[in-house]
């Protein structure tokens, strides 16, 4: 059983119900489960079993009912590319429309009973709704082949009603009673309708473009002593390039030769560009100042720290939150349940000896809209992750923004997450007289990060002699000065060399010794994030439990608790006791877990939400639903914002969905007609069409202008 997830690219969706005549289709074949297919963004998404899923079948099935399912790779700058490509050519097709559709209009509204005025309209009638509107037309016959429909049955059934009613009233010698019109400009508002929405996605995907543009195209490889310019696709782990003064990097790599300046701020928010050096590494999509750069490729292309970002931020794109269940359900039913109002409508007014029953059937069928439901939720997470992107917070998945707003509980790991991560020494405890230059002399020759801490607390000054260095791994160093052994190192190495005995020290310490005593002891500690603090307060504030778990020890981690007011911890956990604890807050409530290190993989996937930061492992990341990638935990309330601002921003389409379906079923049948007289045309109905859908696309541009 091979299975393996896909997130493939499916064309030819017009709305929700598209979305869901497709995912029926996709599961009726065996070798694949967990489908979810998103109108929003053109994408099928699930687990596969390639032993047993036919493809070719599935392309076949997904083909006669109107749908293009590509299986191969599709880089995040081709889909946007293709994207915009046919927003240009229904931008022309639209223009070519109006010149049929605005004559119609003129005529229409004019009410121009003239012999020649039937003729013309009925002309830029078939024209509108044959030509211009056959696509709509072929995929509603498709769908009614395979007994299934969309918002396209819906427009088809509306204009070809319209047209057909019009040509039996011209030949019934009534030719001024048509409605050639509503026929063609029910096309013609669908297609307007239709550009706004797909140019609405393309403003709210801006982000993912932005980024894509901070990469270079092509590099200068140095071959055999010749700088080529060449395509960063050719390039290769080990390959040399020169990055020029004022150039954008394009891979991440290791700088062989060279001094420069590179501006950072892309990836980690710090305005200061950063001293590069031989040894140091550099970035794709990050800018150099103005030295040249020998570089060896380390990463290129969709491999590179930013390859990867734009690949997380494209597939985030088509991620479900939980709440798009409720519109998937109700799509299921909906187009269905319009054509049975729409022949009801119709019947009933006819039974009545009503003539405008069918107009008002044929209203029915128009002015509901599955698309503007279909769209509340995918584009307000679109415009979510891309505004997040901005912010540096990488939203890996839509359902992380539903469940912020039920978060109950705070999981936090200790170590580089509340801390620093790395020790430093907090003071020297010298047992008689200081015998500093021989600890600086020493500590130079040792390459642990204790050792390395130690160097920074010293700083500059006058180094002992040491001869006959030795590192003990596990333990510590040694070396004479002076014909004088001495060690510094572990209580438990000194126990070992000297016979014996040093209390047992409640943090991390290093001892300077001899064979006959202790000269010195060095404090260690991993100091708590500057930001710490106040996120502790913020979360109480917020009616979040913040709770400790780490695999420090439980001494370590009650000093941290206490530093920071928090009641609840647990240390001396494996990464399976931190899993097992995550499960168990679970059962109380909604966890937020927080973690950096490979220790804390199991944990961030068990959590509602899993959040890593910017400096975390891959791993920790890869497993995180959402990534903070500039200020640490200073992000968190940027994050709640966001969620709170992206709830807001669909409930809010949600609602504009529903009320508008809930107001104009009713208007459309004419259920204000025989009080107050108030009847629509198809064409007003099909231009209500277009602007609910588009209400839900301005809805949700407008999010990242309210976070």
């Amino acid at each position: 059983m091979a299975k393996t997830k896909v997130n493939w690219s499916l064309e030819g969706m017009t709305c929700s119900g598209c979305a869901h005549s497709a995912h029926t289709i996709a599961e009726g074949h065996d070798g694949i489960e967990q489908v979810s297919v998103r109108y929003a963004n053109g994408t099928l998404q699930a687990t596969i079993d390639q032993d047993v899923l036919n493809i070719d079948a599935l392309k076949s099935d997904l083909k006669s009912a109107g749908y293009i399912l590509e299986t191969n790779y599709i880089s995040p700058a081709e889909k946007i590319d293709r994207e915009q490509k046919q927003l240009r050519r229904s931008g022309i097709e639209l223009v070519l429309a109006s010149l049929f559709a605005i004559p119609l209009l003129v005529i229409g509204m004019a009410h121009i009973h003239q012999w020649w005025s039937p003729v013309i309209t009925g002309v830029l009638a078939l024209v509108l709704s044959l030509y211009f509107g056959r696509a709509i037309h072929k995929k509603a016959f498709k769908l009614a082949k395979k007994r299934s429909t969309n918002m396209d049955t819906l427009v088809s059934l509306g204009s070809l009603s319209a047209l057909l009613l019009s040509l039996v009233k011209v030949l019934q010698n009534q030719p001024f009673h048509n409605y050639f019109e509503s026929a063609g400009l029910i096309i013609f508002f669908i297609l307007i309708g239709k550009y706004l929405e797909d140019r609405g996605k393309i403003q709210n995907g801006k982000a993912l473009g932005e980024l894509l543009s901070l990469q270079p195209q092509t590099a200068n490889r140095l071959e055999d002593g010749k700088l080529n310019e060449v395509s960063t696709d050719l390039l290769e782990e080990g390959d040399t390039i020169i990055i020029k003064a004022g150039e954008r990097v394009p891979v991440d790599g290791t700088v062989q030769e060279g001094d420069s300046t590179i501006d950072e701020s892309t990836f980690t928010g710090e305005p200061i560009p950063l001293n590069k050096t031989t040894g140091d590494t550099v970035w794709a999509g990050t800018l150099n100042g103005n030295g040249a750069l020998t570089v060896t490729v380390m990463r290129a292309g969709v491999a590179t720290a930013l390859g990867k970002l734009t690949e997380s931020i494209a597939e985030s794109r088509a991620t479900v939150a939980p709440i798009e269940a409720l519109t998937q359900r109700i799509s299921k039913i909906f187009v269905p349940t319009i054509i049975i109002l729409s022949v009801l409508t119709g019947t009933i007014w006819l039974l009545q000896g009503e003539p405008k029953g069918l107009l008002f059937a044929i209203n029915v069928l128009v002015i509901a809209c599955p698309c503007a439901l279909g769209l509340a939720t995918p584009l307000a997470v679109i415009a979510a992750t891309g505004t997040g992107a901005k912010q540096g917070l990488l939203i890996k998945k839509a359902a992380a923004l539903q469940h912020a707003m039920d978060i109950k509980y705070a999981l936090l790991d200790k170590t580089g997450t509340l801390t620093m991560g790395k020790p430093v020494v907090t003071g020297i405890k010298w047992q008689n007289e200081p015998h500093a230059e021989i600890l600086m002399g020493l500590n130079a020759k040792g390459n642990h990060p204790l050792n390395t801490a130690l160097k920074h607390y010293l700083g500059e000054g006058k180094d002992a002699v040491v001869k006959r260095f030795k590192a003990i791994p596990g333990k510590g160093i040694q070396g004479k000065v002076d014909g004088e052994l001495y060690y510094l190192g572990s209580t438990t190495w000194y126990k070992e060399v000297t016979g014996g005995s040093w209390p047992e020290p409640e943090q991390s310490t290093s001892l300077l010794f001899t064979e006959s005593s202790v000269l010195g002891v060095v404090v260690f500690e991993d100091v708590l994030r500057p930001e710490s603090k106040g996120l502790m307060d913020r979360l109480k504030q917020l009616g979040i439990v913040p709770v400790i778990l780490s695999g420090d020890s439980e001494g370590s981690v009650a000093k941290i608790a206490f530093e920071l007011g928090i009641s609840e911890y647990h240390g001396g956990l494996l990464p399976m006791d931190k899993e097992g604890w995550v499960m168990k807050y679970n059962e109380k409530g909604k966890t937020l877990f927080i973690g950096d290190g490979i220790n804390d993989t199991a944990a961030l996937g068990r959590a509602a939400v899993g959040v890593s930061l910017a400096d975390g492992t891959s791993a920790a990341q890869e497993n995180s639903d959402v990534v903070f990638m500039h200020d640490g935990l200073n992000q968190l309330d940027a994050y709640f914002k966001l969620a709170k601002v992206t709830m807001f921003t669909i409930k809010g389409n949600l609602w504009w969905a529903f009320g508008y379906n809930i107001i104009a079923i009713p208007l459309a049948a004419g259920l204000l007609y025989p009080t107050f007289g108030i009847s629509l045309t198809p064409m007003m109905a099909s231009i209500a069409m277009s602007i609910s859908s588009l209400g839900v696309v301005l809805n949700s541009m407008l999010l990242k202008k309210r976070v």
